[in-house]
């Protein structure tokens, strides 16, 4: 299981995955992309990333067409909880909230949610935390190198993480 990090800075939120994928405890991939980019929404998906996308724009699309632009980060939960429900996956995602600052969430498989950053997901997530519990930088573009130094990191010492990682950045408006 790869290792998904997200987190809210001074600038805005930060989210990382690794990119190996592991199957019957063999590696199938070293290029998975986990990252879900829409614009001023995105994420990442610890299982499945492929159908996760695809559905989650899916949903995104008929909102928009619904409410005339992309969802902040209440209803875009919403629709990333939907969709981890019907893909039996767990995700981090974020969206901005309704003063223009960039949020994350933790959405799971079962329909929870956590709204608490710094979000960690997978098989490394308690070496994860560890590190984003002593702090994170503000400025965005550090903080995009402290995910990706991060998740690299966690590679070395978890062996279904792997060691290269892609962070997607939401600034605050």
């Amino acid at each position: 299981m790869p290792t998904v990090v997200a987190f809210e800075t001074e600038g805005g939120a930060v989210v990382a995955a690794d990119r190996l994928v592991v199957s019957n405890d063999r590696v199938s991939s070293r290029s998975a992309n986990r990252i879900v980019d829409l614009g001023d929404c995105g994420g990442a998906a610890v299982d499945d990333p492929d159908r996760f996308r695809r559905e989650l724009d899916g949903k995104r699309r008929g909102y928009e067409a619904d409410h005339g632009g992309n969802p902040g980060i209440e209803p875009f939960t919403q629709l990333a909880t939907e969709v981890a429900s019907e893909v039996g996956t767990d995700a981090a995602v974020a969206a901005r909230d309704d003063d223009g600052r960039a949020r994350v969430r933790a959405v799971y498989a079962d329909g929870s949610v956590i709204d608490d950053s710094p979000v960690a997901l997978g098989t490394g997530a308690e070496l994860a935390f560890g590190r984003l519990e002593a702090g994170v930088p503000a400025d965005l573009e550090e903080a995009a190198s402290f995910a990706r130094d991060l998740i690299e990191g966690v590679g070395e010492r978890d062996t279904r993480t792997g060691d290269e990682a892609d962070v997607w950045t939401l600034a605050n408006d």
